[in-house]
């Protein structure tokens, strides 16, 4: 595959750039009237604008040719029709192009000596005599880079200069070819034919009475250009060979088998060069098409309908689904893939832990440090603290397999409708930046984490409450224990309830503190699963930022230029 599995970053990268064949290479054509269309009436939009769309569907479409992609071969005709397009607009719009096609023995070269008034054209009956293209020129001014493209040797050139004097003032402009025979044997005449047919502005096709169903020139020339049938003109010539009632039924014979070969609109006429029969009627027909000034643009205009039809299977009968539409499952498989849940929850026991510190129950406290439980308890808490420094560092925190998986959903679920090769497309810009989606989802991470696993402020004014409740506990031991040990209970003041009040006192502030501790734990846990709630929002606010960057935006792009390819190929249609 070659453009299909390219990633493109926008609208410039993706073939929509200005080149030669687009405005810049129609503007300025003098072609910003309405378009002609098959019917001989005119439309929206200008041919210019049509050619621009169809070199602008070709440029998108190279991007995403190959296997399962534009055809080649189709692009190929597209950049052929658009370059003899402009070539043949920029030389000579005063003359008309027309050319005579047939076989051998159709009197092909003698129905053009006969409409250019003298024998230029060599005749032959029974073999081909025309090795090259003649050309009759009616008004030769500007005429010469025209017959150079055109591929006229000099010597084959011949001029109408006293079209005036000659009575064919209305011809003014005519450049006639009279093109070798398209079944002969001669080296290259086959090919020349071939050539000078694409490149004609008017095609007359001069067929035989006795060969005008060869199948050869109708499947080979007239039923591929079914849909240029408004600038060809089919000539049944030697009609002096049969009877009125002959020649009709051979009209009527000819027109039906047009007809169910889609040349609707090609007209039908009778000729004799030898007679003159019909050669009046074919002047007018000439001279119609020259004072209309209008063949070249038609046949221009005939070629893009036929190359924009081939496009159509591109386009789809729809639009694509809004990616938006399928963001939210996005960034809930990113958040799964990068470990969002985990990462809350270690943030929320590293918390926890944290603030056991400074709002434990002091005997607790005391007791974890004699039984020597503190250092284990400190040792998972920088576990904790150093994962959630890995899990935020990058490819660490996200499984690339996950991510992969939910990008493949997201463009199964965009593109489904959509012909070849827009699904592949889509898919390979979706994946454009896979690769660095996951050192962006643990950049997304840290960017919710604190910055270090600081203490609340409450929790220092809890410590140092706690502390006093402590060092007074501590106190009244103390006093307890010195009356006891000094003996001076009942001689200081005879009774028992001194020492009584002391206990109860320190029972009091023991019983307060572990009242604090649990009360200011419970305080805790709500406080860090709050945190975690926020984290984990933050976290996937930031990796809803990373879907929408680095897949849904390379998406929406391929997407827009798949909507732009419908509309240029609506306008290159000869729509609106």
């Amino acid at each position: 595959m070659t453009g299909v599995e390219s990633p493109r970053a926008g609208l410039a990268a993706s073939g929509l750039s200005q080149s030669p064949l687009t405005t810049a290479g129609f503007a300025g054509l003098g072609l910003n009237g309405p378009a002609p269309v098959p019917n001989g009436g005119t439309g929206a939009p200008a041919l210019s604008d049509r050619l621009t769309a169809l070199a602008r569907m070709t440029q998108i479409g190279s991007a995403r040719s190959g296997h399962d992609g534009f055809d080649p071969e189709l692009l190929r005709e597209a950049e052929d029709l658009l370059g003899r397009a402009g070539d043949r607009l920029r030389l000579s719009a005063e003359h008309t192009v027309v050319v005579l096609a047939g076989g051998t023995g159709s009197g092909k070269s003698s129905l053009f000596n006969r409409l250019a008034g003298a024998d230029f054209s060599p005749v032959g009956v029974v073999r081909p005599m025309t090795r090259d293209a003649y050309a009759c020129v009616w008004g030769m001014d500007g005429a010469g880079p025209l017959l150079d493209w055109l591929g006229v040797a000099g010597r084959n050139r011949y001029a109408r200069s006293s079209v005036l004097d000659a009575g064919e003032s209305s011809l003014a402009g005519l450049l006639l070819l009279d093109l070798p025979d398209h079944d002969s044997v001669l080296a290259g005449a086959t090919g020349s034919v071939n050539r000078l047919v694409t490149l004609a502005d008017l095609l007359v096709w001069v067929l035989d009475p006795q060969k005008y169903a060869d199948a050869a020139v109708h499947s080979r020339y007239l039923m591929p250009m079914a849909g240029h049938s408004s600038v060809i003109s089919i000539v049944l010539n030697q009609a002096d060979l049969l009877t009125p009632k002959e020649a009709g039924d051979c009209v009527d014979d000819l027109q039906r088998l047009l007809e169910t070969e889609g040349l609707h609109d090609s007209q039908v006429l009778t000729t004799s060069a030898v007679t003159g029969a019909g050669i009046a009627e074919l002047r007018e027909v000439l001279a119609a098409t020259v004072s209309a000034r209008r063949a070249s643009t038609a046949r221009i205009a005939a070629d893009v309908d036929t190359i924009a039809a081939r496009f159509k299977p591109y386009a789809g009968p729809a639009e694509a689904e809004n990616p938006e539409q399928h963001s939210e499952g996005l960034v809930t498989a990113f958040s799964q893939a990068a470990g969002v849940a985990g990462v809350g929850r270690a943030l929320q026991s590293a918390r926890e832990l944290k603030a056991v510190d400074y709002v434990s129950w002091p005997v607790s406290w005391l007791a974890d440090r004699l039984l020597r439980r503190d250092p284990v308890r400190k040792i998972r808490l920088g576990t904790l603290w150093d994962e959630l420094r890995t899990m935020s560092a990058g490819p660490a925190g996200a499984h690339k397999a996950e991510i992969d998986n939910a990008i493949t959903a997201l463009s199964d679920q965009i593109a489904p409708g959509l012909p070849a090769p827009w699904p592949a497309t889509t898919r390979s810009a979706a994946r454009s930046q896979v690769d660095a989606i996951p050192s962006a989802l643990g950049q997304a991470i840290a960017s919710a984490l604190p910055a270090e696993n600081s203490a609340a402020p409450w929790w220092r004014l809890v410590a140092v409450w706690q502390t006093l409740l402590l060092t007074a506990a501590a106190a009244g031991l103390v006093w307890l224990v010195a009356l006891v040990v000094a003996g001076l209970v009942r001689a200081s003041f005879g009774s028992v309830m001194l020492p009584v009040w002391i206990a109860v006192m320190i029972a009091a502030f023991l019983l307060l503190g572990w009242l604090t501790a649990s009360g200011c734990m419970t305080l805790v846990v709500h406080t860090a699963d709050r945190e975690r709630e926020q984290a984990e929002q933050e976290m996937r606010a930031a990796i809803a930022g990373v879907a929408r960057q680095m897949v849904l935006v390379p998406v929406e792009q391929e997407l827009a230029i798949y909507a732009q390819f419908r509309k240029e190929l609506a306008v290159a249609g000869g729509g609106s």
